[in-house]
């Protein structure tokens, strides 16, 4: 299965009406602190205010001095292991000590319990049918394609309306945390729900951050999970290298996991990987295990770097289309309840 993976990230920014003012002697709060006598008209009259802190959801790019009025998306429980005490508003990703794998630390997670894709840790790849992998949906940053309701992620492979079926055309989404959420080695972890029917193609996995410097696939690839709808009953775990990469099927890069009705269920696709093993999980279940082999080169085992997330909906393809696409299987739902990525605890 050839790939083809220029990255190409849609930025958004976060804007937040804001009222500039210049405060006044007369208007001064007697409980106004060191830092904010700027802001406040005490010491100087021509300050911006607003918050400065780049990481506030509500951070002003033009103001001069800082108003004490920074918003923070965290963890508010102090009882969680991902507690963060400068968080002024919780963002829903909480997680108890008993969610971590025994080995492991917190280092990540996003449990989809926003209104909206968290765009902290998300980019949303924009692209035109084809241009990976002979895909035959396009990729798009709508609402209708990527959605967060009811704690899950939502993406959607819809068919364009009006559709004809003599020129067929589909929309879905991609999304991937490059250059927001990478690590080195870890356990990463994906618990979604498989859309069912001929033409679809879901994935779940993982690219090298050099990928711009380096290009695919010198730079590694890692799977955490794929399946075919014409396949339904079996998802696939791989690793590309410059030495063995698109279609791996037989060899030692790939495990097939087999289960009935895989599709109707969550189950929990997982990687662990350090500096000498590739392991695939579903469900805590091994199905893959690869060990580096003494002197590898780099085009052996490109892994010995930070990783991005991508999570996507293909339809058709080299892969997903080899039997065709059913257009009477749109919508089709790849659903996603959390990503969570671990460090492993070194003692």
């Amino acid at each position: 299965m050839e790939k083809k993976h220029h990255l190409t990230s849609i930025n958004r920014y976060l804007f937040i009406t804001i009222s500039l003012f210049s405060c006044n002697q007369d208007n001064i709060d007697t409980s106004i602190t060191e830092t904010n006598k700027d802001c406040a008209g005490v010491e100087a009259g021509n300050n911006i205010c607003g918050c400065t802190d780049s990481t506030a959801i509500n951070f002003n790019a033009v103001a001069t001095a800082d108003d004490g009025t920074c918003v923070f998306l965290g963890c508010t429980d102090p009882e969680s292991i991902n507690y963060d005490s400068l968080a002024t508003i919780d963002d829903g990703n909480c997680l108890g000590q008993e969610e971590i794998a025994q080995g492991y630390t917190y280092f990540w997670n996003d449990e989809f319990n926003g209104d909206s894709l968290d765009r902290r840790f998300w980019n949303i790849d924009v692209w035109w049918p084809g241009y990976v992998n002979n895909e035959s949906q396009s990729y798009t940053e709508k609402e209708e394609n990527i959605s967060v309701q009811n704690g899950k992620l939502f993406i959607m492979a819809l068919k364009e309306n009006p559709f004809d079926p003599n020129n067929p055309a589909y929309s879905s989404g991609r999304i991937n945390t490059k250059d927001k959420v990478e690590l080195q080695y870890g356990r990463w972890e994906v618990r979604a729900k498989l859309p069912n029917g001929v033409g679809t193609w879901p994935a779940i996995w993982m690219l090298n951050s050099n990928i711009d410097s380096i290009g695919w696939p010198d730079c590694g690839e890692i799977d955490i999970m794929e399946h075919v709808g014409y396949d339904p009953n079996r998802v696939f775990f791989s690793i590309h290298t410059a030495d063995n990469f698109g279609d791996v099927h037989g060899t030692n890069q790939q495990g097939v996991y087999m289960m009935e009705g895989i599709e109707n269920d969550y189950h929990i696709y997982s990687v662990e990987w350090d500096s000498t093993y590739i392991r695939g999980f579903v469900d805590e279940f091994l199905y893959f295990n690869i060990d580096k082999t003494e002197n590898s080169s780099f085009n052996q085992w490109p892994f010995d770097s930070p990783f991005f997330l991508i999570i996507n909906l293909a339809i058709g393809g080299n892969w997903g289309g080899v039997e065709g696409i059913d257009n009477s299987i749109f919508p089709a739902s790849f659903i996603i309840d959390y990503a969570r990525i671990f460090k492993k605890e070194h003692r």
